[in-house]
């Protein structure tokens, strides 16, 4: 148990590491850190509703909203109805939010290049398989949870 503890440990750490290298070498100094994750979404999916955007990066629907407002005035994106869902809306990236994510997703890779720099190409494939085997449990993982919790009137 300790041995998991410490990798899940490791594995946050490492996360909450890459955000702050982000955030300290982008260009866009308007942002607040919440806007900048919440653009790099937007800017990866081009369109998403906002539905999504609260559960994806499990804030609530209010902040999410307030948050839109702010990088809507600033011209990231624009927020329409959803076709089919007149209650929901829709969040369009302009090119801007595209930008962001791009920029984004540069310094991530720049983050992870330092990171593993020296690996050998057998260690970066080791590290690479193993990462995927724990992200597609941990999505089953989620996918069973949500799929029991719906079968029981959630």
């Amino acid at each position: 148990m300790d041995a998991s503890i410490s990798l899940y440990r490791k594995i946050r750490r490492l996360y909450r590491l890459g955000q702050r290298y982000s955030m300290n070498h982008r260009t866009q100094g308007d942002l607040s850190p919440s806007e900048f994750q919440l653009l790099r979404h937007v800017g990866f999916h081009g369109e998403v509703s906002q539905r999504h955007l609260a559960e994806d990066l499990s804030v609530d629907k209010a902040m999410i909203t307030r948050t839109l407002q702010k990088l809507e005035a600033k011209g990231y994106l624009v927020r329409v109805e959803d076709d089919k869902d007149g209650r929901s809306k829709k969040v369009i990236a302009l090119p801007a939010a595209k930008r962001i994510h791009q920029e984004g997703r540069g310094l991530d890779e720049q983050f992870s290049d330092i990171l593993t720099e020296g690996f050998s190409k057998e260690e970066l494939q080791t590290l690479d398989r193993l990462l995927g085997v724990m992200a597609d449990r941990a999505k089953a993982l989620l996918d069973r949870a949500e799929s029991e919790m719906g079968g029981s009137g959630k």
